[in-house]
């Protein structure tokens, strides 16, 4: 499983409903794989499209062990507060924008058993499942801000991905640097000989 590009179609679509009765999936094994793949890219979310299925599914969570699927979710209500927050997105790496949400979400959904759930979820978790929720119906996190906004994440990533290279580099020349310092035991055994007849 991998992320699809970010131009792929299927991120701007509406996705389809999963039929319940018989899902073309397996919902406990897509889970793991998707939970598994979001953790390795250090994600809080993951939507079904953003690995190319057409399925209206995402999960939310920091680890494997605390992940939550929702299937065919639909949001009952949102809270008039809103929050500023720093939000990024897996199908654009590095890009971080800051967006308004609404604080509290009240919704419906069906877990990876396909039994009916709902709840409530504030802050930074109701910022995740708005966010995956969007994807579902082809909204991207880039749509709700200005161009001026995502050209200034544009060139922030810019820097953030020259620095990546440079701290790679010297990383790369630390490790040639080591090689060439360590010699092998004759030759470490013969030196040390040498510095104790000194």
């Amino acid at each position: 499983m991998k992320l699809v590009p970010s131009t792929d179609p299927i991120l701007f679509k509406e996705l389809n409903d999963v039929n319940l009765e018989d899902p073309g999936f397996d919902p406990k094994e897509l889970k793991e794989q998707m939970a598994e793949l979001m953790v390795s890219k250090r994600g809080l979310g993951l939507s079904a499209c953003q690995v190319g299925l057409d399925h209206k599914v995402f999960i939310i969570g920091e680890n494997t062990e605390n992940v939550m699927m929702f299937i065919n979710p639909t949001v009952v209500s949102v809270s008039e507060e809103t929050e500023l927050d720093v939000e990024g997105c897996l199908s654009y790496p590095d890009m971080f924008v800051k967006l308004a949400r609404p604080s509290e979400v009240q919704a419906t959904w069906y877990d990876e058993e396909l039994k009916e759930q709902s709840g409530t979820f504030t802050g930074y978790t109701a910022r995740c499942f708005l966010h995956e929720f969007d994807h579902l119906y082809g909204v991207v996190y880039k749509d709700k801000v200005s161009r001026l906004k995502w050209d200034r994440a544009l060139k922030k990533k810019g820097k953030v991905e020259k620095q990546r290279r440079q701290l790679m580099q010297y990383l790369r020349n630390m490790e040639e640097y080591q090689k060439q310092r360590t010699l092998d035991p004759a030759e470490e055994s013969e030196r040390l000989a040498n510095e104790a007849k000194e």
